[in-house]
């Protein structure tokens, strides 16, 4: 053996997975800056996050079929798929922006903006093992 570098397999993953924080983080700061100037506009915290989840879900779904998985067909099933997964998402944003809320103990949009970032972490397995795996 002639060094310690990871195998092909293990490097190919690592890539994935950084290409998938690129584009999450990307589609996050789209989904954190849209639901803040629509509240900053004066919809509540509820219809802001649905306006920023709805854009931010478009730059990811592209940018994850693209560049995160490069996948060239299938686009209606992975968009299906990813859907299912952002969906899913959302639900639990909206229940911890439901749950900070209710609490009442931090401003508006600092609950907006927790709610909102602790979703992502959970969608990359789900992403790559379901959402975008190719069908041929």
């Amino acid at each position: 053996m002639a060094g310690t570098s990871p195998t092909s397999p293990t490097r190919t993953e690592l890539s994935r997975a950084l290409r998938f924080a690129l584009i999450g983080g990307a589609a996050t700061l789209v989904h954190l800056g849209v639901a803040m100037a629509a509240l900053g506009l004066g919809a509540g915290a509820f219809a802001s996050n649905a306006v920023g989840f709805a854009v931010a879900f478009v730059a990811g779904l592209v940018g994850h079929f693209h560049f995160t998985f490069g996948l060239s067909g299938g686009f209606a099933r992975a968009a299906r798929r990813y859907g299912v997964i952002a969906c899913a998402g959302f639900a639990v944003n909206n229940g911890v922006l439901a749950t900070l809320k209710t609490a009442g103990a931090i401003p508006e949009p600092v609950a907006l903006a927790l709610s909102i970032l602790v979703v992502p972490a959970g969608t990359f397995l789900a992403a790559r093992f379901w959402g975008f795996v190719s069908s041929g």
